[in-house]
């Protein structure tokens, strides 16, 4: 059996919901591929003035995001530096606490429950992206290839940078670790650098875990919001496939128009979007991913 169906699924979950400074809509839709291995969190107002945002594209199967999801909320909320407001902190050191809790006996335990088919031992993983809003400052954590745009005078503000294993700074941390490139991936196997899991990459006990085959450490990048500023657009890389950034957005647009933004035109907007995404048919590899996108609109 290859990796696709023979006819996509293009039945999607919806979601939607607001807070204080935020409306938001979030879509998912399995497409061609044999099993959905995408998962999301949203949560405005977790606390007084912060929302948080996230998407995990799993590989090598469903189960790290599925545990990611379940356990990030609950993980930052006891986070020292969260509690403090020293945000970036606290984002980086939740990434870090994922990969802790997915080596214990527990949390091998529940990657079990999430798997879909029996063995031993998980060789999944999943990116991260993760955007926190504080009042007007928004952080976006990234580990991986899923990626948040700001939408800010109607144009591409970009909040996180692939991580790719050719990527000359990934390069040169892969061949510290003792291991290459090739072909773009890592030992000639995942195609990238920064993941969630992937623990094989992560036992090598000379090397701190920032300095291993692949990293959960994320880039954080910050910046204040302004009125300039309309919503963010996040997803796993299949949203980013076909159209570029600024195609996206406008696309985004073109459905929002000069309407007040309510929570069901956002989820037609999200919903519209993965419909525009998803490839005809498998011929030419793209638009055929699970795709997962979040709106997050910013109320003036």
């Amino acid at each position: 059996m290859g990796p696709y169906l023979s006819q996509p699924k293009k039945d999607k979950k919806t979601t939607s919901g607001q807070g204080k400074s935020v409306i938001f809509a979030a879509s998912e839709m399995q497409g061609w591929r044999n099993t959905m291995e995408d998962a999301h969190i949203h949560k405005p107002d977790i606390v007084q003035d912060v929302s948080i945002f996230g998407v995990f594209d799993g590989h090598g199967g469903r189960e790290v995001a599925q545990f990611v999801e379940k356990h990030f909320i609950d993980e930052i909320l006891k986070n020292k530096n969260f509690k403090d407001q020293k945000f970036e902190d606290a984002l980086k050191e939740t990434f870090l606490k994922m990969d802790e809790l997915l080596m214990t006996t527990d949390g091998q335990k529940e990657l079990n429950l999430y798997k879909a088919n029996e063995s031993d031992e998980s060789y999944a993983g999943c990116t991260a992206n993760v955007a926190l809003i504080h009042k007007n400052t928004l952080y976006v954590a990234n580990a991986g290839d899923s990626r948040s745009v700001l939408c800010r005078n109607n144009t591409n503000y970009d909040m996180s940078v692939d991580h790719k294993p050719d990527n000359v700074e990934e390069k040169s941390r892969i061949e510290r670790a003792g291991g290459f490139v090739s072909d773009g991936r890592v030992n000639g196997n995942l195609n990238l650098s920064r993941a969630l899991g992937d623990l094989e990459y992560k036992r090598d006990n000379k090397f701190r875990p920032n300095e291993q085959l692949i990293i959960a450490l994320p880039d954080v990048k910050k910046v204040e919001l302004g009125p300039q500023d309309k919503f963010i657009l996040m997803g796993c890389d299949g949203v980013f496939e076909t159209l570029n950034h600024q195609e996206l957005l406008k696309h985004v647009n073109s459905t929002l128009g000069q309407s007040q933004v309510t929570e069901s035109l956002l989820e037609k907007a999200a919903e519209d979007l993965l419909d525009q995404l998803l490839a005809p048919d498998t011929s030419q590899g793209t638009g055929c991913d699970n795709m997962t996108t979040i709106i997050v609109y910013l109320k003036k």
